[in-house]
C-alpha cells in the first residue's frame, strides 16, 4: 500500500483501489495540485480545511450528518459499515468548534487504520491493533505535539504518522521532535514530506 501526504489531514492511499482523507487544495497553499480519481472519500468533519474539495470527486464520500455532498454515505458515531469491501468506523473526537468532530477506522489491504481528524486529547480513547495512526499533532485547533505523545500511550500503534500542522500559522510544530519525543519513549513514527509517499 502507497501512502501519500497532501498537506494538513490528508491523505491518498492507494493499491488498486485509492482512498482519499480530508481533501484540502482548494486555498491551501502548502497543499500540491492533485489529479487523482479516488474511488472514495472520507471527510471527518465540516470544516473547509477538511472537506473543501469533497464534492468535485464522483465517488462516494463517507462523511458525519452535518455535511453534505453529492453520493455521500452518511454515518454517525459508532457506526460501521462496509464500503466497497473496506470496512469503515465511525470514531469520536473532541473539537468544540466542530458540531460532529469525528475520525475513522477502517481496514485497507491488510492494515488497521486510524484517523483521528481534528482532536483535542480528551477525545482519544483505546483503539486495539492499530497498524497505522494519523495523529494531529500542531496544537491550537487539536492536540500539541506532548499531547499527540500521550495519544500513542492510550492507542499504542504500531506506527505512527503526524499530520495538521504548520498549514496555519497557528499550528506550527516539528514533526521531527514529535518523532524525536516519541521513539525516546518506544513508539515508531514516520514523517511523511508534503508531496511524498511510503509504502507501508
Amino acid at each position: 500500500m502507497k501512502i501519500k501526504y497532501l498537506s494538513h489531514a490528508c491523505f491518498e492511499l492507494s493499491n488498486g483501489k485509492t482512498i482519499l482523507i480530508d481533501p484540502y487544495f482548494e486555498g491551501n497553499d502548502t497543499a500540491p495540485d492533485y489529479s487523482g480519481m479516488p474511488d472514495l472519500v472520507l471527510v471527518t468533519h465540516e470544516h473547509f480545511d477538511h472537506g473543501a474539495d469533497a464534492a468535485r470527486f464522483n465517488c462516494p464520500k463517507v462523511c458525519p450528518p452535518n455535511c453534505d455532498y453529492p453520493n455521500k454515505i452518511e454515518m454517525k458515531i459508532g457506526d460501521k459499515i462496509d464500503v466497497m469491501g473496506i470496512p469503515i468506523e465511525m470514531i469520536s473526537a473532541s473539537h468544540h468548534q466542530s458540531g460532529y468532530p469525528t475520525g475513522y477506522v477502517f481496514e485497507f489491504e491488510g492494515k488497521r487504520i486510524a484517523h483521528l481528524g481534528d482532536t483535542y486529547i480528551d477525545g482519544v480513547s483505546r483503539i486495539e491493533n492499530v497498524d497505522i495512526l494519523f495523529v494531529p499533532i500542531g496544537g491550537h485547533f487539536t492536540m500539541n505535539v506532548e499531547e499527540a505523545i500521550e495519544a500513542l500511550k492510550t492507542i499504542r500503534p504500531k506506527v505512527a504518522i503526524p499530520m495538521h500542522y504548520n498549514t496555519f500559522p497557528e499550528i506550527q510544530a516539528d514533526p521531527l521532535e514529535f518523532k524525536e519525543e516519541a521513539e525516546k519513549q518506544g513508539f515508531s513514527v514516520t514523517v511523511i514530506e508534503i508531496d511524498h509517499e511510503i509504502e507501508q
